[in-house]
């Protein structure tokens, strides 16, 4: 268990975007290969690591493995020199995982219940938690709780940040497509300014935020950006309005949601434009089961652990995925004052990863003495 300050730096050389964590997979892969459990490749790249008691109930622990696409200037010894980067800590996440299987390989024995340690691809970009979780990779293994951690800068170093209830958001990209008509700036009465009706859409849409949203509701509807036009003196053809839907509960983003389709509908019967809305399918909310908070409280006391309430944050995570379907409590790691998560600069203090290894053995041995 003390090699987690290698095994991270193995990783840290490595990084590879998601879909893409071929010696990422393979350095896990062979890892485990030495170790008594049983080892399945799970979403491409990714591992299952299954200590088995033969007991009916099993706790999963989930790890990350996909970099960024980020060019590396920290200026450490063992910094990465392949254009991306483990600038969102994955590569600490794989690092307590695997010293937690090393634990394991000596240690399951003495729990009541089986252990699973996920080893995930993908969640940057594109959803590995939703895929894992389909396959039926824990289903099979009676997968009663998961937990998972995240390391986080500017939090207290070596605590541990969480809440019950909803911590992180559910979120969706948005693209709003307007379809004018051509024509010479002359000739206005020949075309269809799909300009002037995006622009309407925006104002519309801002206005729901001003009139039609509770005061304490928690969401985001931003408008990031808008292209339109080929030139100064021609009627727009087409406008592209690019922002984010953004709320920690599914009814306020639901909502959201109905009354962007409802004003571009009203819009393109007013300018006769045709509108196009798409919105990504995201991740639901981070949301952590309270019963099981209370016990994840205790664990963390026992286990010597600060656990410090969160903050809601508008970030998403895909361990969301499995709290969707399985009791779960997702934590944040503290790092300390660091360069900020998808910094090329990020770094941080090796040994806060003890910690959270000390808090996943501290949730094996509360449970175990239930």
């Amino acid at each position: 268990m003390e090699n987690y300050i290698q095994y991270r730096r193995d990783l840290h050389q490595i990084p590879e975007v998601a879909r893409q964590e071929f010696k990422t997979s393979e350095y896990v892969g062979a890892h485990l290969a030495k170790l008594h459990c049983q080892v399945e490749k799970v979403c491409g790249t990714g591992y299952t690591a299954f200590f088995d008691n033969g007991a009916e109930d099993t706790i999963a622990f989930r790890g990350d493995m996909d970099a960024l696409s980020i060019k590396e200037e920290t200026g450490l010894a063992f910094a990465s020199q392949n254009g991306c980067m483990h600038a969102c800590g994955h590569d600490a996440h794989m690092a307590m995982m695997l010293a937690l299987c090393d634990y394991l390989e000596e240690n399951h024995k003495k729990y009541k219940f089986n252990v699973l340690v996920i080893f995930q691809p993908a969640e940057e970009s594109i959803g590995g938690a939703k895929v894992i979780c389909e396959s039926g990779a824990l289903d099979k293994h009676h997968v009663s709780k998961v937990f998972g951690l995240h390391v986080w800068p500017k939090l207290e170093k070596n605590a541990i940040g969480s809440r019950p209830g909803p911590m992180m958001a559910k979120t969706s990209e948005m693209t709003i497509t307007v379809h004018g008509k051509s024509a010479h700036c002359a000739r206005p009465d020949l075309g269809i300014d799909a300009l002037t009706a995006a622009s309407e859409i925006i104002s519309r849409l801002y206005q729901v935020k001003k009139n039609e949203m509770a005061p304490d509701a928690e969401y985001l509807l931003h408008v990031g950006k808008m292209d339109a036009g080929d030139a100064m003196n021609i009627v727009c053809e087409k406008a592209v309005i690019l922002g984010s839907v953004r709320a920690f509960s599914l009814d306020v983003f639901n909502f959201m949601v109905r009354r962007i389709h409802e004003i571009a509908a009203d819009v393109d019967k007013e300018f006769g434009t045709k509108t196009e809305v798409h919105l990504t399918e995201g991740y639901p909310p981070v949301n952590n089961d309270p019963a099981l908070y209370e016990d994840y409280k205790k664990a963390m006391e026992k286990a010597g652990i600060t656990l410090l309430e969160a903050e809601k944050t508008m970030i998403a995570e895909d361990f969301s995925e499995y709290e969707a379907r399985y009791p779960g409590v997702f934590g944040w790691l503290g790092l300390g004052d660091v360069p900020s998560l998808h910094n090329n600069k990020f770094d941080f203090d090796e040994t806060v990863m003890a910690a959270g290894i000390k808090a996943f053995v501290g949730l094996l041995d509360y449970f175990n003495e239930k």
